[in-house]
């Protein structure tokens, strides 16, 4: 290896592989704002599920009870 690098190519190259590193950082950000806005989804999917389940029990119960009323005022 008789090629002496100098300073000047070893800081050319450390600015290259900076701007690298700070392109990927930014893609990490990307993809992290990502998977959280996801994970937020899912809490309030989780929330809906809790909340519809009672609400569909009453919906059920008030149908049946409506259709009960109706079949027995028809006889």
């Amino acid at each position: 290896m008789d090629e002496k690098i100098t300073h000047e190519q070893i800081y050319v190259r450390l600015c290259a592989v900076e701007s690298k590193v700070d392109e990927i950082d930014n893609n990490t950000k990307a993809l992290v704002e990502g998977f959280n806005a996801v994970q937020g989804a899912f809490k309030v999917l989780g929330w809906v599920s809790v909340i519809a389940k009672p609400i569909l029990w009453i919906v059920g119960v008030l149908g049946a009870y409506s259709f009960l009323v109706d079949y027995f005022k028809g006889k």
